[in-house]
């Protein structure tokens, strides 16, 4: 009896154009999560000035509320309009993010937290839902876990990298090339996501 091997993860031709765009998304947000996660007590010490872990505690349930928040809101949005607006709102979210780490300013830091958190889990929903519609049945659970290995990277790898450059760039420039990275990927979804709208499901036409 043969054993048990891992599969490989594939995305067929008909799923990509979905897919992509939701992977795109799902990678900024993710990775802005995976920031917020573990550099953010770092930031308030050595960039705002605020080292009480109760505060840094608060900055990052924050980011996990308002990305709840916005999952919770996509359904009054629609796939076709939450994926992109949420981008959208995640962008706005980096640039108060750069601001207060240019002013090292707190209360920025946390209107930051709550605008990319609630962008995050806009788009994050968005994106699932629509690689799941359009998803044939029968392959639907191995292209979702695609989807999510895609976002379990973006949570971890980017994080390191900002350590890494924080050595030698220190916490607050790495900081901005962070926020202006994942800005950049958000914004190109979206401009993606308006260009070349992805096609309505089956599910979506049917009576």
């Amino acid at each position: 009896m043969g054993g048990f091997g891992a599969r490989r993860l594939r995305v067929p031709p008909s799923v990509r154009p979905a897919f992509v765009p939701a992977a795109m998304a799902g990678f900024a947000g993710f990775a802005t999560m995976g920031l917020f996660t573990s550099v953010a007590p770092s930031f308030l010490s050595e960039v705002v000035g605020v080292s009480e872990p109760a505060v840094s505690g608060t900055v990052v349930f924050t980011v996990f509320a308002a990305s709840t928040a916005g999952q919770l809101l996509m359904g009054r949005f629609g796939v076709r309009r939450a994926l992109p607006w949420g981008c959208v709102v995640l962008v706005a979210g980096m640039a108060l993010i750069s601001c207060a780490l240019l002013a090292a300013s707190l209360p920025l830091l946390v209107v930051g937290a709550l605008t990319a958190g609630a962008g995050q889990g806009l788009s994050f929903r968005a994106g699932v839902t629509d690689v799941g519609e359009h998803s044939p049945p029968e392959r639907r659970a191995e292209i979702t876990s695609a989807l999510f290995v895609v976002l379990y990277v973006a949570i971890s790898i980017p994080v390191v990298g900002v350590g890494i450059m924080a050595v030698t760039l220190g916490l607050r420039t790495s900081g901005l090339i962070f926020s202006a990275c994942v800005a950049l990927l958000a914004a190109t979804t979206a401009v993606l996501l308006w260009v070349r709208p992805v096609q309505k499901s089956v599910a979506d036409v049917q009576p």
